[in-house]
C-alpha cells in the first residue's frame, strides 16, 4: 500500500526571508550589513535635500519674475 503525504507549504515573505537570513550571519557580518544600509540611507537623505533645495529655490526665482527662459532651451547644448 502506497501512502502520500501532503507537503505543507508555508508562505513567508522576501522581507520575512531576508530577516532570517539576516539573523544567522555573524555579528561582524550583520554590522558590517548594517552600517552599508545606513551609508546609503545617508546618500539618500542628501540627494533629496540636494533636489528639494534647486526646486525650492527654481520655485523663487520663478515666483519672483527672475526666472524668462523658454523650457524647451533649457536641455540643449
Amino acid at each position: 500500500m502506497m501512502t502520500t503525504m501532503q507537503t505543507q507549504t508555508k508562505d513567508i515573505s522576501t522581507v520575512d526571508a531576508l530577516w532570517v537570513l539576516i539573523q544567522s550571519q555573524t555579528k561582524a557580518v550583520r554590522k558590517a550589513l548594517t552600517k552599508r544600509l545606513l551609508a546609503e540611507q545617508d546618500i539618500t537623505k542628501s540627494q533629496q535635500k540636494m533636489v528639494k533645495e534647486s526646486l525650492t529655490r527654481a520655485f523663487d526665482e520663478l515666483n519672483s519674475g527672475k526666472v524668462h527662459h523658454n523650457a524647451r532651451d533649457l536641455f540643449k547644448k
